[in-house]
């Protein structure tokens, strides 16, 4: 459950980010978009680490350290 809010605060982040990339015409727009995506990102760890079991926190554990990012 936490992990679903997770990402769903994320993808609204990323939406926002996208709809402030489209609708800002000037010279801030990429940094409005990048600040947006990482308070969502914070906001969204934020949510999780509070909203988690210790057992749902130990397995996203074990599956970012067996499956790392490219």
């Amino acid at each position: 459950m936490a992990q679903t809010i997770r990402f769903a605060i994320f993808a609204v982040s990323a939406a926002l980010a996208g709809v402030a990339d489209f609708t800002l015409r000037s010279y801030w727009t990429w940094g409005a978009a990048i600040l947006i995506v990482v308070a969502g990102s914070l906001l969204a760890e934020y949510t999780f680490n509070r909203l988690a079991s210790p057992e749902e926190k130990r397995r996203d554990l074990e599956d970012r350290v067996r499956n790392p990012p490219a």
